[in-house]
């Protein structure tokens, strides 16, 4: 079957640029780009680079040799990163589903892992900071007021939902991306995760600090940014609140997620905990974490008063397919917990075939608005 190859956007000439090289796992670079001066570093073929006000090289040789004063030479990376500049930004790298325009060249064939036999071993990604930053002791910690029937009710449908979604973008987790992309796939987490599908698109989140409940949800790939951003947010929330209130702050870095609290005497957080690795579906105890996190108080209804039967009766009417009234279910805590089964049948995901062509109907899609988050079932 013939497939268009996907052109690249012409490419803008790049003015020239001094660079200077660190030996170590990490570089820096400083110029112009379109008239704005910026400071670029590099981990493993990752690019990031922020703008500054000031770009001249006795200027920024003297910042970098501050910077790195005493730091190891594996840690160099953290170092700039934390203590260079404030908003690293990168470009997209994922070419879909996120709007691009080459999207129509792709559509002409799809292929996915399956199609492939790998030639060599993945290489092993690097431990970047979570577990590196975090380290003993960390604490068991709990939220007080869990409604443990209703987080097992969610628990039972949402953790089907994660980890086929893990599974259909499993080229994506098990690679490094960037900023952009990060920010979509978080995004997209504590959308499911809080069973709120109705997004106009796809977009990516424009805070790095998501408020749910008396949790706040702190997106951020990099730990040392990570611990900034908590300890800048609990300075603005305590500054007009002299008791001892404890904040509780869940840190998404997409592939590992941590429970943090803390009040103005200490600092506790529970040991980092896997999520999406692109190899393995997402744990329980993951699982659970973020439910915890995400718990809110239903809304009322006078469905609850009803005979558990009644309920179900009332859900199946929500829609002709399972997925939607099990979400509506457990958005009001009614009916009973969704078992994947249909008519007697096992709810199966729908998994993309050569044959298959997009006119296809499935029974049931998870869409953000109108586009599709890559999870169907049949």
């Amino acid at each position: 079957m013939p497939f268009h190859r996907a052109k690249p956007p012409p490419v803008q000439p790049a003015r020239p640029q001094r660079c200077e090289m660190l030996r170590s796992s990490s570089a820096i670079s400083y110029g112009f780009i379109n008239a704005k001066k910026s400071t670029y570093i590099t981990s493993f073929c990752t690019v990031y680079f922020a703008a500054r006000r000031s770009a001249e090289d006795d200027a920024m040789l003297q910042l970098y040799s501050r910077k790195l004063i005493g730091v190891a030479r594996e840690s160099t990376f953290d170092a700039l990163y934390s203590r260079v500049a404030r908003n690293w930004q990168q470009w997209d790298d994922v070419l879909t589903p996120f709007n691009h325009r080459r999207w129509s060249h792709v559509r002409s064939c799809t292929l996915t892992i399956s199609d492939f036999e790998a030639c060599e071993p993945r290489p092993p990604l690097a431990k970047h900071a979570l577990q590196s930053m975090y380290r003993a002791p960390c604490w068991k910690m709990r939220r007080k007021e869990t409604d443990m029937p209703r987080l097992q009710r969610r628990k039972a449908f949402m953790s089907r939902i994660l980890s086929d979604f893990a599974f259909q973008w499993r080229h994506v987790l098990s690679g490094r991306y960037s900023t952009f992309t990060f920010r979509r796939l978080a995004y997209a987490t504590v959308r499911i995760v809080t069973l709120d599908f109705t997004l106009p698109e796809w977009d990516y989140a424009r805070e790095h600090i998501i408020r749910i409940g008396g949790t706040s949800i702190v997106m951020c790939q990099h730990a040392p940014h990570a611990m900034t951003l908590i300890r800048e947010d609990f300075r603005k929330q305590s500054r007009f609140d002299w008791s001892d209130q404890i904040f509780t702050y869940l840190i998404l870095s997409v592939r590992e997620i941590i429970l943090y609290r803390m009040n103005s005497e200490r600092e506790r957080y529970t040991k980092p905990t896997r999520l999406f690795d692109g190899t393995h579906p997402p744990p329980d105890e993951a699982i659970e974490l973020l439910l915890q996190a995400t718990q809110t108080s239903p809304p009322p209804t006078p469905l609850r008063k009803l005979p558990i039967e009644l309920q179900d009766a009332v859900l199946g009417k929500v829609s002709a397919g399972p997925i939607e009234s099990a979400r509506v279910g457990c958005l009001l805590d009614t009916g009973s917990v969704f078992t994947w089964r249909c008519g007697g049948r096992y709810i199966e995901r729908e998994e993309g075939r050569r044959r298959r062509t997009s006119s296809i109907p499935v029974e049931s899609h998870i869409c953000f608005g109108g586009h599709r988050s890559g999870i169907a079932y049949k």
